[in-house]
């Protein structure tokens, strides 16, 4: 059991339920009686198994499981990329709650691959790859509205009829290298939202607002818990 599977909203009173078995009470992450000795997690009963649990979860995760957590963060990424892309075409707006599930996807596949664990180098990196998700999402969504109102090129001829308008003018030029371009493409994805505050106003606003809600999500999924563990107590001390 990892702590943030534990939501303490409230304290409860220092005196335990029952158990269904010895009289011993249950705790409540799960349901079991406790035996002999309980722990009070942020003032509920909980059994020394899941107080070893919520301890070791509340411990920073290794330095080597951040590779790991990278490599399962970006690829909720890619896919959070696309589902904003296809609902941004299909649906043509922006939607928030689409930049939440990104947020989500990205800090629940983090947490995973760091054994439950949070931290605030998983923090920074869920932030990362959820904002990249968000904004790359916009290269797709362009690229698409690019091709659907392309028109083919009409090249005027000017002059009276019989006479011969004069050829094209073409020059060549030298093609960028993939790398450079893409990471250029990247790097202006990466402001627009930025750039866009000086033309777009309001919507510039909306759009910013979009993306801070689903890197809120991310930052709080991936952080670390911190429940305050008491105890070992003996049974007989609360009966």
């Amino acid at each position: 059991m990892s702590p943030q599977d534990l939501q303490f909203q409230r304290a409860e009173p220092i005196g335990p339920e029952p158990g269904p078995d010895d009289g011993s009470p249950r705790c409540v992450a799960c349901k079991r009686a406790t035996g002999a000795t309980y722990f009070h997690a942020q003032g509920m009963v909980v059994c020394p198994s899941c107080a070893t649990q919520i301890r070791t979860g509340q411990k920073a995760p290794p330095t080597t499981s951040l590779m790991r957590a990278a490599l399962y963060g970006g690829a909720a990424a890619l896919g959070g990329c696309l589902l904003y892309a296809m609902v941004a075409i299909v649906l043509n707006a922006e939607i928030g709650l689409i930049a939440i599930l990104v947020g989500y996807m990205v800090g629940k596949a983090i947490r995973h691959a760091s054994h439950g664990r949070g931290g605030r180098p998983q923090q920074i990196l869920a932030v990362l790859l959820t904002y990249f998700a968000i904004t790359t999402s916009y290269i797709p969504v362009f690229i698409y509205h690019a091709v659907k109102d392309a028109r083919p090129a009409v090249v005027e001829r000017q002059g009276q009829s019989g006479q011969n308008s004069p050829a094209p003018v073409t020059s060549e030029r030298t093609p960028r290298p993939m790398g450079s371009t893409v990471l250029f493409l990247l790097l202006v994805t990466a402001a627009a939202p930025f750039l866009s505050l000086g033309s777009s106003g309001l919507s510039g606003l909306i759009g910013l607002f979009i993306i801070f809600i689903g890197l809120q999500r991310a930052w709080r999924m991936t952080g670390r818990s911190e429940i305050l563990i008491m105890g070992p107590y003996p049974v007989e001390a609360a009966q």
